[in-house]
């Protein structure tokens, strides 16, 4: 029995089997498959039971649309469904699951990409954003910086003062 696996918004799968020969979706009640979702509208597509027990999707004026396998239904136009297939009511994803194998379907045209190549290119000062690490930069401290130097000053009074006591006479 073929069915259809909608993916909620909360994140749940809910399953419908699809036992009807028509079955509305849409977001309210009197549909057979309701959706409650803002992106799917009222009454927004049907599925048509249709000749070797796999179902026809046809998209009934939706606001929002619906897509099959990434491409947009026109209003009207009815599409086969076949086992895997991949539905989108509005913002909701669903898949479609049945019994009867899918037939082959021929790949997808290929997009050109246009590359453009820059006119001009300027090295970089440093690699800094090169590395995936973030570098540790040393920041000047100035308190540990007098105290460095308080310390300093400290050690040669010291050493001042024993020098001259060395240096005293006995007055004997």
């Amino acid at each position: 029995m073929p069915k259809i696996l909608v993916s909620l918004p909360d994140g749940t799968t809910a399953t419908h089997e699809l036992a009807e020969s028509t079955i509305t979706v849409g977001r309210l009640a009197d549909n057979t498959l309701q959706i409650e979702d803002a992106s799917v509208s009222s009454h927004h597509a049907e599925l048509t039971l249709g000749e070797g027990g796999d179902y026809v999707l046809t998209d009934i004026g939706s606001t929002n649309g619906t897509l099959l396998n990434g491409k947009e239904l026109a209003e009207g136009d009815g599409q086969r469904l076949q086992a895997g297939d991949k539905v989108v009511f509005g913002n909701i994803d669903a898949s479609y699951e049945s019994e009867n194998p899918s037939e082959a379907r021929a790949m997808p045209a290929a997009k050109e990409v246009a590359a453009v190549t820059a006119s001009s290119s300027v090295r970089p000062k440093d690699f800094e954003n090169a590395s995936p690490f973030q570098s540790k930069k040393k920041k000047k401290d100035p308190i540990g910086q007098a105290i460095l130097g308080f310390s300093a000053l400290a050690v040669l009074a010291f050493v001042a003062a024993v020098a001259l006591i060395f240096a005293l006479k006995s007055p004997l």
